[in-house]
């Protein structure tokens, strides 16, 4: 895996199969892999998951890069089910993925360490129906938002002040447009930055919250119903500076126009 260093710019629109190579997948030793398939195809990164979550120890697919210092992390992306437009099972998700580096095995690991938060579009609460699901997760314990949203293609942004992460989307034809934003002063300077993907909630409800037999051997059945295209991954340094009190009105106002204008 290549690293980003601090303040650096780095764009991959996945033009080659030779993309992955600037990437590292999320793999802890002793666990399954929660991903299905991983390529890049027509230009495109697609990611299809196995039945997978993201939730408080529960753990599931990112594919990520490391950066220091503040940042703009965005994406394209599209998201598809198996057998139709939109996927059919509850909380079926992709987008972006920002992380604290842990570094341990399965005989290693710990519950309660994990922190990270995600901006991601598929179906949550209403399979078949577009949402955005936003989620905040300090010391394992995972704060959930849902938004309505659009099934059409839709960029995602989140940008890094300090402590403060902005979540941004713009769908065709439309601005950037802010959708949350989260106070985050645990997470270090250094972060896995990058995308997930996930699918198929009610399969692992089964044997939540036996994290231990989930992260090691998955779900009893794969169910996962998603396929993720991501167009391009891009990460840069913010232009805000940290001096911009952006968590108000005002603040958003100015942090929108400088975003627009770059």
């Amino acid at each position: 895996m290549q690293v980003a260093e601090a303040q650096t710019t780095f764009r991959d629109d996945f033009s080659s199969s030779e993309s992955l190579d600037n990437w590292a997948l999320l793999e802890i030793e002793g666990w399954d892999s929660k991903i299905r398939k991983l390529a890049v195809e027509n230009d495109k990164l697609v990611m299809e998951p196995t039945s997978s979550g993201w939730f408080e120890d529960n753990f599931a697919g990112h594919l990520y890069r490391e950066y220091t210092g503040d940042f703009e992390l965005s994406t394209k992306v599209k998201v598809a089910g198996t057998t139709a437009n939109l996927p059919q099972t509850a909380f079926s998700l992709a987008g972006l993925f920002v992380r604290a580096p842990r570094n341990f095995t399965a005989s290693e690991w710990e519950r309660g360490k994990e922190n990270w938060m995600f901006f991601s579009i598929g179906s949550a609460t209403e399979p078949g129906t577009p949402q955005f699901e936003i989620k905040s997760t300090y010391q394992s314990q995972s704060t959930l938002k849902i938004y309505p949203a659009q099934d059409e293609w839709v960029e995602l942004k989140i940008v890094r002040v300090a402590e403060v992460f902005t979540l941004l989307h713009k769908f065709a034809g439309e601005d950037w447009k802010i959708l949350d934003q989260f106070i985050r002063p645990d997470l270090p300077e250094t972060l896995q930055l990058g995308v997930t993907a996930y699918a198929d909630w009610p399969s692992l409800a089964e044997i939540y919250p036996n994290y231990e037999a989930y992260n090691q051997h998955g779900t009893k059945e794969d169910k996962g119903d998603l396929v993720a295209y991501f167009d391009y991954i891009d990460m840069a340094p913010t232009p805000v500076k940290k001096e911009l009190p952006i968590a108000n009105f005002i603040g958003q106002q100015v942090l929108m126009s400088i975003i627009e204008s770059n």
